[in-house]
């Protein structure tokens, strides 16, 4: 009963995951990302067919043995080129460095070719048969290579979910430098797919490593398939709603030749390096650094909701880049820091002077949204808007 369940569970997400790829269909030319997105979604409609294939369709058990190894060794650089795609502050696209994400699936997609070409009475021995099986030569030399090559799997995995954590935690501080309101941009939502992930993957390897014949049909089909399930729920949930992270500037920041032919770890060198050529001194620094106070400060620029380094660049007609640097370098703080403070010092005022509410304040001083004011408050302040009126009616 619990394999024919499982076997229902499976084939309800192989159906959520044909609906998804139906609906990336009309998006992957628009943002390359989803080009990745559509593979890794692919990678698991693969993976997932299993128990429906060796129970409606056991003729083609062979060709999904075969298939399920590429498959594996899809799943992490697609997602981690998604992710890439997500947070890259240029239009991304798929170029001749990206390929080289997909060779250990490429060396795969050879080994299974290979095996299929064995005859159906030796794929049996080798899959199906008890005990010791004697095999041709070149049998056992496919076995073993596609052996190491799914022993490698582990590695590649934990690599990219590395490579992804530190893309992520980069793409925050982007973020900081360009936007004055960064709540529907943070991608939290991705940390949470990888740390599923990883429980998917343990659980996985607990199953396989250990006897648990003895344990209860849902702590061993039944874990796997729940963690499954919840896992791909959200991530199809999340993945189809998120559009890149700068897709508002990237008609400032497109350089398509440039984004095309630069490696990633070129880009974060560029990235990390971006001031060390510039030719702004501490005199014109410090000039723009009191236009940035005017316009901020002064003249209220942050009562804009999506004000953006590039709005106030262009209002002071003063190079985004300088604008940058000035922030960082001279004022030692990020444009979100700078703006946000600039809009807590008029809530506290706000909320000395006046009995409006908590939201009504949080809007009036340019926050969209009550949980960044709440979070932008307590950063500044060290207390909660509610704690800072409590204090501020004491005091009078």
């Amino acid at each position: 009963m619990f394999v024919a369940e499982f076997t229902f569970v499976y084939t309800f997400l192989l159906g959520a995951l044909g609906l998804a790829l139906t609906i990336l269909a009309g998006r992957v030319q628009r943002w390359h990302c989803y080009r990745a997105l559509a593979l890794f979604l692919f990678s698991l409609f693969v993976i997932l067919s299993g128990p429906l294939i060796f129970a409606q369709f056991p003729a083609a058990r062979y060709v999904y043995i075969a298939a399920i190894v590429p498959a594996w060794l899809l799943l992490f650089p697609c997602f981690y080129l998604y992710t890439r795609g997500l947070t890259s502050q240029v239009p991304w696209r798929f170029s001749r460095q990206s390929l080289w994400h997909f060779v250990p699936a490429c060396v795969s997609c050879v080994l299974s070719v290979s095996l299929l070409r064995l005859s159906d009475s030796t794929l049996f021995s080798i899959f199906f048969a008890e005990g010791d099986v004697e095999l041709a030569s070149d049998a056992r030399l496919t076995v073993w290579l596609i052996i190491t090559v799914m022993l490698f799997w582990p590695l590649q995995s934990l690599v990219y979910v590395v490579k992804t954590w530190r893309n992520l935690l980069t793409y925050r501080r982007q973020l900081h430098a360009v936007f004055a309101s960064t709540k529907e941009r943070e991608l939290g939502w991705l940390g949470v797919v990888l740390t599923l992930m990883f429980f998917n993957w343990g659980w996985l390897a607990l199953t396989l490593i250990q006897d648990l014949s003895a344990q209860p049909a849902f702590l061993r089909e039944g874990g796997v398939a729940t963690l499954t399930s919840v896992t791909i729920w959200l991530l199809l949930y999340w993945s189809l709603r998120q559009k890149p992270g700068f897709d508002k500037i990237y008609h400032l920041t497109e350089q398509p030749e440039r984004s095309n032919v630069l490696s990633d770890k070129a880009a974060e060198r560029s990235t990390s390096a971006k001031y060390q050529h510039s030719a702004l001194s501490d005199e014109q620094a410090n000039r723009i650094a009191r236009k940035i106070h005017n316009a901020v400060v002064t003249e209220k620029l942050y009562l804009e909701p999506d004000l953006t380094l590039y709005k106030l660049a262009e209002y002071l007609k003063v190079s985004a880049n300088y604008v940058s640097q000035t922030l960082n370098q001279t004022l030692g703080q990020s444009f979100f820091d700078y703006v946000n403070k600039a809009r807590i010092d008029a809530a506290t005022e706000l909320l000395r002077a006046n009995d409006k509410t908590v939201l009504d304040i949080a809007m009036a001083v340019g926050f969209n949204a009550r949980s960044s004011f709440y979070k932008a408050f307590k950063t500044h302040t060290g207390m909660t808007p509610g704690e800072y009126k409590k204090g501020a009616c004491v005091d009078r």
